[in-house]
């Protein structure tokens, strides 16, 4: 008995020891704090006029994210070329900010996925998707302006509004101008300016969660804009006729608003001034575009319909069909699924007579699990855990109603869209989630360890 006694002990103390190293790696406790506090005090007493810069180049970045997926790599060079230029008065924060939890579970990720090109029968292919991953190093380049988070989160949102715009020129058919509806028209009723209309419900329902804390628990003008924010993009998110962005978005307001009431302890009249002009405002986009609507949920139905008796060549056929050969692909291949960028010739020869756009599951869980089986699954556990955890600690209780506090909500709204959508494999989402992941460090200069509490504390 005293030996089995022992034993639990030991077992026990591991796993306690497990659990806080990993929580340690998570909040991102091995950062020195008063190191990273002093390396931002030399780098601005030497290089104030470079810290104007590089402010002003990481604004521009943060404008054109949300452009065009040609644009998006573009918008971010003069940053990253400037922080090559001044990286030596940048000396030693950059190496604060290319350590942060964010970037190392990437660099994790990134590495059991080259393993598996090992295995993986097109290692091209899965090269293009390790690729995608660096838009979550992008923490690194940008980190030297973090204490101007509020500044970028401003221009991150519009750059968003500048895509909306795009919408209603994409709306009313170019206003007349050809070359402009030629380029911005995907397919009927799918309103998504300059991005495919899947990709754009998915960024968009980020950009939701960039205005609603501020519409659900804000003050003042803040509240204003953030209602008015909040707003127009669910009409942008309708408009797409993205099925999966709806859903999630719905799902996204719902929890937010549980969120308000749980931690802010709001009062109940607050909260349900909130939410009722955020519902009045669904409620009138519905009927506005009720046939739009109508239509494509019937269409859901329908291809459901079909799928359910064998016939999977429809889109959402096919979704069904990625995610049920997704799901075998990780069941055979527990350990290392079929490798990274295997997805397509798996469906190609398990499928043919449905293939169709099936280069990836549209479903970032079943991706990983299908081709980097159970422990891709972990470490994309791990990657969403720093992302939330983080964007949570980062922000000051007193400024949950705030802005500053979209950044949680925008990658929780990309949690619940990858049921729907490949985000680490698209340029456009995974540029936003690594905007989104830049502007939640582990720490900062001037950060208490202690603000962010834990989520549902009261």
């Amino acid at each position: 008995m005293l030996q089995d006694s022992s034993c639990d002990d030991t077992v026990t103390g591991l796993i306690q020891r497990f659990w806080s190293n990993l929580v340690g790696f998570v909040t991102g406790s091995y950062i020195t704090r008063d190191q990273c506090d002093a390396a931002f005090e030399r780098m601005h007493t030497r290089d104030r006029i470079g810290d104007r810069v590089h402010l002003v180049f990481a604004c521009i970045a943060m404008l054109g994210l949300a452009g065009p997926v040609s644009a998006v790599d573009i918008a971010v060079l003069p940053l990253v070329v400037f922080f090559f230029v001044r990286v030596f008065n940048t000396f030693s924060v950059w190496i604060h900010g290319f350590g942060q939890p964010v970037v190392l579970a990437a660099l994790m990720l990134a590495a059991w996925m080259g393993i598996s090109l090992l295995w993986s029968s097109d290692p091209r292919a899965g090269l293009e998707h390790i690729s995608e991953l660096r838009w979550l190093v992008f923490i690194g380049f940008a980190f030297p302006v973090i204490e101007h988070r509020m500044v970028l989160i401003v221009c991150l949102c519009v750059g968003f509004l500048i895509a909306n715009a795009v919408q209603v020129v994409d709306a009313f058919d170019g206003f007349g101008n050809a070359w402009l509806a030629e380029r911005l028209n995907h397919y009927p009723n799918r309103i998504s300016g300059w991005w495919e209309p899947a990709v754009g419900g998915s960024v968009l329902v980020a950009a939701l969660g960039l205005h609603l804390p501020a519409a659900l628990m804000g003050r003042g003008k803040g509240r204003v804009f953030g209602l008015l924010g909040t707003l127009i993009t669910i009409a942008a998110i309708i408009a797409t006729g993205t099925r999966g962005a709806w859903i999630a978005g719905l799902i996204l307001i719902v929890l937010a608003a549980l969120i308000a009431w749980r931690v802010q302890r709001l009062r109940a009249r607050t909260l349900l001034i909130g939410l009722a002009m955020v519902c009045v405002g669904i409620v009138a986009l519905v009927l506005i575009k009720g046939d739009a609507i109508s239509e494509r949920i019937l269409e859901a139905r329908e291809e459901i319909t079909l799928a359910m008796h064998g016939e999977y060549n429809t889109s959402t056929g096919a979704r069904l069909s990625m995610a049920t050969q997704a799901v075998r692909m990780g069941a055979e291949n527990p350990m290392g699924g079929v490798g990274a960028g295997g997805f397509r010739d798996w469906m190609v020869e398990q499928t043919p007579a449905y293939y169709d756009d099936q280069a990836h599951a549209h479903c970032t869980p079943l991706q990983l699990f299908g081709e980097l089986g159970i422990p891709g699954v972990l470490l994309g556990m791990l990657l969403i855990c720093v992302l939330l955890v983080n964007a949570w600690r980062s922000v000051p209780s007193s400024e949950r109603g705030s802005y500053l506090m979209g950044p949680f909500f925008g990658v929780l709204g990309l949690v619940l869209v990858s049921a729907f959508d490949s985000v680490l494999m698209n340029v456009n989402t995974a540029a936003i989630l690594g905007a989104l992941a830049m502007l939640s460090p582990a720490y900062y200069p001037g950060m208490d360890d202690n603000q962010g509490g834990a989520v549902g504390a009261p």
